[in-house]
């Protein structure tokens, strides 16, 4: 357990920093920046660079200080100059605050208001092998056999202060002129077009070659200088370059009026043609649906081999994990290919939503990624319209936030931070999930139209500038206003500020008065442990279905001092011995329990014909007995999901072989309709949601040890199905020896797609040998080693998950999610105590979830054995 404490130790103190002002002063504000940046991509100099930035200024107030952000680089202070329109400055002293990496200048006298001035800053250092600023990545070409290497930034969302002294916060938008000295082997990108090349040093003046060379070791006739025009308004942290050997392909030019090219490593290029297709159809489509253009004249689009995060939107310039953008027919499955669409979708909707129009401070994050998940769903939707992307994606955001969010340990989606070694905190489910799930609530009770109209103007409004929520509250207000949407005389800050503000959702209990076709409503907030503050309530849409309706309901409005203290009376038209449903379009995230007659009707209604309900409702009941009689993906998934919670709980205690004997009867029927395993091919492989079930089933019948599953799995073992290889390398790896190991690692090492890869890379966590693990664990916390940077985490969630794996891999979140007794989490917390003084919100949940595992074990376990083993039998 030592290497994991002193892991998550380590993570602590980076994220760690004491309470104080943390934010600029607002003294002065940059309006445009000169970034002139040398770097030799040589392992043997060490990967040295050197740089220079001229930043201008504005003076807000008179100011004898100038306070900006440096990180990880030297600055020769005598070299510092700050001109003004009619006076050279002297900066007598130069403080850096490694705490809150302020870089403050003492000037010799006060700047003048509204005066203009331009700060010079020159640094130099060493790149590192990392995943944020400004690094060196690097990868074994397939066909030369030769290690290459690349430089590439990851600035969000604090990181552009280790690429160049800047005003890291993105409400100092500024426009920007790169020029990027390099090697002549490589090539250059960054945020805009490259306006021209040079042999000659543009950092003369303060970085004289001879200077230089001392560190490059090379002679400058090696190197090219590459200036880049001159960007729009931005905020720093999408400022963005990569340097490197790639090679790329050009999209078709009629598909979007911006450039577009896919940058990949040359021996992967041939992976490209997919983002190439629909990557400009989306920007295209987005241009239509906000009613404004996409503004700049370029897009690229780069595969890195090491990278922290799925993608990064910066602007002109997008880069992506290799899993995020390349597609190989060959090789990869059609999860992924989905994969690549959704991702590529949400970057190219932050183009947008981020990009044009940013948070003012990383509270409203959620403005970001909430808008850009939902309109991941909605590019996807109009590029490949099978796949039902709106559906799936409203019910797996749905489904994860109903969970994550009935913690009392949960945040509000627009939270305050009050330190930036928060930010990196809510870069979660509530912020994309849970604000994607609100945005389409919004979407539905406005209407669409209103919604679109609403956005535009917004978008149009605040180009070039920052927001906060509530001035897309009063846009989508004013809107609502003119052409309606709101069924009540209420705003829509007054309705959302209930979502966004607060933490949770709510539960509604909802009692018929059989009678006269009336019923009560009363709202609490739901928390899995059933403790804790549930003082908050709601304005929530009122979605209802009644049996036998041709149309549901219109959509009511139960206020938010409706229902909480007295309960709220509501109409509506179903008969004695007919079922409703609340929330049958997922319209928000909340959950609903129904008096036991209303349930008693839905059970029935489901056993006989579970079509006459609609998906997004059957995803939400949850009745796990009519599950056998299901035959669709979403349904199945999200019950199973459900279930395997309760196998979570038991699998370490001698009650599993009930759980799985359970489940074997239950999903049987499902498992031979769609082929499972059996058959050997993915049946009706053309169509998404059919390989999706097919997977989800042989998936379930191998963990519940369906007779047959298993063994068909290993048959396949030397020749997969594309779509079932997780699957079939899972199973070989658990019921092989280490020659099955070795195998899987083999193949991991040869094969060249990326995606391929990935599977693999989960299929070696499911050894059961001990010392394999041991070994596995060992490479993910080594650089070098066989498990690249981006993917340890990968690893150790894998290897946690798993129940061999449990206790070798003790690590936070994942780890304390499987404790199912007092004692786990008592020996967890006192030997870690020390670690959790500075913890963070990642371990407060974890712990608060193996409190709802031991809370349920202790409160069901009786019941739940019980009704296991009068079902199975």
């Amino acid at each position: 357990m030592g290497w994991c404490l002193a892991l998550f130790a380590l993570a602590v103190l980076q994220l760690s920093s004491g309470a104080g002002d943390y934010q600029l002063p607002a003294d002065v504000t940059p309006s445009h920046y000169d970034v002139k940046l040398a770097y030799d991509l040589d392992p043997a100099t060490n990967y040295s660079y050197f740089g220079v930035v001229d930043i201008m200024l504005v003076a807000n107030k008179p100011t004898s200080k100038i306070v900006l952000h440096a990180q990880d680089y030297s600055i020769v202070n005598e070299k510092i100059a700050l001109k003004g329109q009619n006076h050279q400055y002297r900066v007598m002293g130069v403080h850096l605050n490694d705490t809150y990496n302020f870089l403050t200048l003492d000037l010799d006298r006060p700047l003048k208001e509204d005066s203009i001035y331009k700060l010079t800053v020159p640094f130099y250092g060493n790149l590192q092998i990392g995943l944020d600023g400004v690094y060196i990545s690097s990868y074994v070409n397939k066909k030369s056999k030769k290690t290459e290497y690349l430089i590439a930034t990851q600035f969000e969302a604090t990181s552009a202060r280790k690429g160049f002294p800047c005003f890291d916060e993105p409400i100092y938008k500024s426009t920007f002129s790169i020029n990027i000295g390099h090697n002549k082997q490589f090539t250059a990108v960054s945020n805009m077009p490259l306006e021209a090349s040079s042999n000659e040093n543009s950092l003369e003046d303060y970085w004289p070659w001879e200077v230089m060379r001392k560190s490059f070791k090379k002679d400058s006739s090696d190197f090219v200088w590459d200036q880049f025009e001159k960007s729009v308004p931005m905020s720093t942290y999408l400022v963005a370059f990569v340097v490197s050997s790639f090679s790329y392909v050009d999209s078709p030019r009629e598909l979007s009026k911006a450039k577009f090219k896919i940058w990949a490593r040359d021996d992967a290029i041939d992976q490209t043609e997919y983002a190439a297709t629909i990557g400009p159809k989306v920007l295209t489509y987005f241009e239509k649906f906000f009613d404004v253009p996409f503004p700049l004249p370029k897009q690229d689009m780069f595969a890195i081999p090491d990278f922290s995060a799925g993608a990064m939107e910066n602007w002109g310039l997008i880069t992506y994990r290799e899993t995020a953008l390349l597609y190989d027919k060959d090789q990869s499955s059609f999860v992924n290919k989905e994969r690549v669409a959704e991702v590529i979708a949400h970057e190219l909707a932050h183009q947008w939503f981020g990009n044009l129009v940013t948070m003012k401070w990383w509270s409203d994050l959620w403005l970001n990624e909430g808008f850009a998940t939902f309109m991941a769903s909605v590019g996807t939707d109009e590029v490949e319209p099978s796949w039902s992307a709106r559906q799936s994606h409203a019910v797996s955001n749905a489904m994860t936030v109903l969970t994550l969010d009935s913690l009392e340990s949960s945040h509000p989606v627009s939270v305050a931070i009050d330190n930036p070694s928060r930010i990196s905190e809510i870069f979660d489910a509530i912020s994309y999930l849970k604000g994607a799930a609100l945005i389409r609530m919004m979407t539905m009770f406005l209407g669409e139209d209103v919604f679109r109209q609403a956005l535009h103007n917004y978008l149009i409004k605040y180009s070039y500038k920052n927001a906060e929520q509530d001035d897309l509250w009063a846009e989508l207000t004013r809107a609502t206003q003119q052409h309606g949407g709101l069924t009540r005389n209420v705003t829509v800050k007054q309705v959302m500020d209930t979502w966004t503000k607060q933490t949770g959702y709510p539960i509604l209990t909802v009692s018929r008065d059989y009678g006269d076709q009336s019923l009560t409503i009363s709202q609490k907030r739901y928390l899995s442990l059933g403790t804790g503050s549930t003082l908050s309530s709601w304005w929530v849409p009122l979605s209802v279905l009644c049996q036998g309706e041709p149309e549901p309901q219109t959509v009511q409005w139960l206020a938010d001092d409706e229902g909480v203290d007295q309960e709220y009376r509501y109409e509506h038209g179903a008969a004695p011995d007919q079922w409703l449903i609340f929330n049958y379009d997922m319209i928000a995230p909340y959950r609903v329990n129904y008096d036991e007659r209303n349930w008693k009707l839905l059970t029935a209604g489901l056993r006989r014909d579970s079509g006459t309900v609609p998906v997004l409702a059957r995803v939400q009941l949850l009745l796990a007995t009519y599950l056998q009689n299901e035959s669709e993906y979403l349904p199945l998934s999200t019950g199973l999901g459900a279930l395997s919670k309760i196998g979570h709980v038991l699998k370490r205690s001698p009650h599993y072989g009930a759980y799985q004997k359970y489940v074997r009867k239950l999903i049987r029927k499902a498992y031979e309709k769609v082929g499972g395993l059996a058959v050997k091919e993915i049946v009706n492989g053309d169509d998404l949601n059919s390989v999706k079930l097919q997977v989800l089933m042989s998936d379930a019948a191998c963990a519940a040890k369906l007779p047959g599953a298993e063994e068909n799995a290993i048959e396949l073992f030397q020749d997969i199905p594309l779509d079932l290889r997780s699957t079939v390398y899972c199973v070989g790896v658990r019921r092989g020896s280490v020659r099955e190991w070795r195998f899987a690692l083999e193949r991991r090492r040869r094969v060249n797609s990326a995606a391929a890869r990935d599977h693999l890379l989960r299929a070696l966590a499911c050894s059961r040998d001990v010392w394999i693990l041991s070994q596995y664990l060992e490479w993910a916390i080594t650089d070098g080693s066989e498990v690249r940077r981006q993917d340890s985490a990968s690893v150790l969630a894998a290897i946690t998950s798993l129940n061999h794996g449990r206790r070798l891999g003790t690590i936070i979140k994942i780890l304390l999610d499987q404790f199912t007794t007092q004692k786990d989490l008592d020996e967890w917390s006192e030997e870690n105590s020390k670690y959790l003084e500075e913890a963070r919100l990642s371990v407060s949940q974890g712990v608060e979830k193996a409190r709802v595992n031991i809370a349920w074990l202790e409160r069901n376990k009786a019941l739940v054995l019980t009704k296991l083993r009068e079902y199975a039998a």
